[in-house]
């Protein structure tokens, strides 16, 4: 097993709880759609760690969908391929107005160690208007929230540190 899969599962399962979030949003809940688009899928995992760890996501308003047409928000893992760009443009395209877009971690960003070439695209950070670029490979799950949290704060932070 990896040592991704390893700290994801710990975090998801033995972590104590984290700092209670206040109410993020005046109209609740603030709502995301996840979109992994090609890579090692680490991201996806600490993604996961975050949402079915205790975190107190939910009591702060902040909950993910499956379907991107409910969706507040976008959040993008991994490089973006030929293959996903598609679907990734599909559910941007889904979401009502008004709308962000998160990118999670180097791949997401920049593309992170997958160069362009014929099957990946690289990051979104050339492609689309990235609303918050949240770094690491992968960025862990307190990462991650401090940049929903930037997000909603009255100045967010367009790039946070992993």
């Amino acid at each position: 097993m990896s040592t991704v899969l390893i700290r994801a599962l710990f975090t998801s399962l033995l972590a104590p709880s984290g700092p209670a979030l206040p109410p993020v949003v005046s109209r609740s809940p603030l709502v995301f759609f996840h979109v992994d688009s090609g890579g090692c899928e680490a991201c996806s995992l600490e993604i996961e760690a975050l949402r079915k760890g205790d975190y107190g996501l939910a009591e702060a308003g902040i909950v993910f969908t499956d379907a991107p047409r409910l969706a507040d928000m976008l959040l993008v893992t991994g490089t973006c391929t030929r293959m996903q760009a598609p679907v990734v443009k599909a559910a941007w395209e889904a979401m009502p107005q008004p709308k962000g877009l998160l990118a999670v971690g180097a791949c997401a960003i920049d593309g992170g160690p997958f160069a362009e070439n014929y099957a990946v695209l690289g990051g979104l950070e050339k492609r689309a208007s990235v609303d918050c670029a949240i770094p690491g490979c992968p960025p862990t799950p307190d990462a991650i929230l401090q940049g929903i949290v930037s997000l909603l704060s009255p100045t967010p932070a367009p790039v946070m540190d992993a």
